[in-house]
């Protein structure tokens, strides 16, 4: 078990890094932003804050749950949106944990996501953007439960490890020159 959470955090720090790293290469040219992004879908809360840095290619986006207060069910994002196109359109990839209360403590689910994400049309200081994703349950831990890692053996597997999801991110930016 000890190994697990070992090999997850070292994932953890690993994205981080790298995010780090682009961040770093794009800091010439980059926005802050931040605001709310809203979910049309049961695979995470359907409001939640997201602040990130936008290097123009390169966007990078924490996503917090403010509901953990509420419901104490906590959920993550740590995204990447690489654009493709000089309309804005890009790939996201990421990593979502999220962190469930049950009677033997909470689980954590962790799960790889990955999407395309369009801007919607705005102006600075407002940006929004909609993005299609696939969130998918790489491993379960925790709450005295044994670890659970993906595995499609059953045709149900696919249901239970695989969320499909919508959401629109409404932010204020730092942007002076239209958004991305």
């Amino acid at each position: 078990m000890a190994m697990i959470r070992d090999n997850v955090v070292m994932m953890r720090v690993s994205i981080v890094v790298a995010v780090l790293v682009v961040a770093r290469a794009a800091a010439a040219d980059t926005d802050v932003h931040a605001g709310l992004n809203l979910r049309a879908d049961s695979g995470a809360h359907p409001v939640r804050a997201v602040a990130g840095l936008d290097s123009g290619v390169f966007d990078i986006s924490l996503t917090l749950d403010p509901m953990v207060w509420f419901d104490g069910q906590f959920d993550a994002d740590l995204l990447t949106t690489t654009r493709f196109t000089d309309g804005g359109w890009g790939v996201v990839a990421g990593w979502r944990t999220t962190a469930i209360g049950i009677l033997g403590g909470h689980q954590d689910q962790e799960k790889l996501v990955l999407g395309i994400s369009a801007p919607l049309p705005a102006g600075p200081p407002l940006r929004v953007r909609w993005t299609l994703e696939a969130a998918t349950v790489v491993v379960k831990h925790g709450g005295g439960l044994p670890t659970d890692w993906i595995s499609f053996q059953q045709g149900r597997d696919f249901v239970d490890l695989i969320n499909f999801g919508m959401s629109i991110t409404f932010e204020l930016t730092s942007a002076t020159r239209g958004t991305r």
